[in-house]
């Protein structure tokens, strides 16, 4: 037996069609699932914003709208099945949508009965944003790793690398100097040569603090955002477990 799903009684559906033009309908993984058995491809009817996956508008309407009518009706979105009935964030309550042409024309208290579905039905699509956007900053984060392994040194490595060969450089002389005359010279290219190692020996430490302030700075900002995203995550799922408690 098909499972019902909840709906908002429109009475205008059979000859309104305004919410499907320039929708910017989001969808759970279960709508895109129902959708694709249907034989459509996921790329064919969905796009991704901001991590949220939405139908794809052709002309400036939905992709399922034809000659005025949606051609999925049955298989419909279930934020589609919802509308105009909304939660507001900016108030943190349950609205009827402005944007719809006959938004002054329902009671709100009618459809009370729907608000815990409707509330569990948006805490889900949070919670398959943020696991999505999750995976996606792993991924994303291993190709950095994989591509700095694949790469060619750190320009500033190399610096680092070039002047310590010249200081091995200026050892050498300096040694070979000492060992293969005694002129009077020699003390003055010594304090010279002990002068210009010193200062490239401070330009080699400037340049290790700066890439480790670097690595520093990278690490807190991933430890950050990690901490931001988990603790985001328990409080969906903290709210979302509670919706669901409330609706049984």
């Amino acid at each position: 037996m098909k499972k019902s799903l909840p709906e908002f009684y429109c009475p205008y559906s059979d000859k309104c069609h305004q919410c499907c033009l320039d929708t910017e309908m989001t969808l759970s993984e279960e709508d895109i699932t129902r959708i694709h058995t249907l034989g459509y491809e996921i790329e064919e009817f969905l796009e991704e914003k901001e991590g949220f996956m939405t139908l794809r508008n052709i002309d400036n309407h939905c992709i399922f709208l034809k000659n005025k009518r949606c051609s999925i009706y049955e298989n419909r979105p279930q934020g589609c099945r919802f509308y105009p009935l909304i939660y507001d964030f900016d108030i943190e309550d349950f609205v009827i949508d402005n944007l719809c042409d006959h938004h002054e024309d329902f009671d709100l208290e009618i459809y009370r009965p729907l608000f815990d579905s409707v509330q569990v039905f948006v805490y889900n699509l949070i919670s398959e944003r943020d696991i999505r956007m999750r995976k996606t900053m792993e991924e994303e984060s291993k190709a950095e790793v994989k591509e700095s392994k694949e790469a060619p040194e750190n320009p500033l490595a190399k610096e680092v690398i070039g002047i310590e060969s010249d200081k091995e450089k200026i050892e050498s002389l300096l040694a070979q100097a000492i060992d293969d005359t005694k002129d009077e010279n020699v003390e003055n290219l010594e304090e010279a040569l002990k002068s210009e190692m010193k200062e490239i020996e401070e330009e080699i430490e400037e340049l290790e603090r700066g890439i480790q302030s670097d690595i520093d700075s990278a690490e807190e900002y991933v430890k950050i955002t990690e901490k931001s995203i988990k603790s985001e995550i328990e409080e969906l799922e903290k709210r979302r477990r509670k919706a669901e408690e409330d609706d049984d």
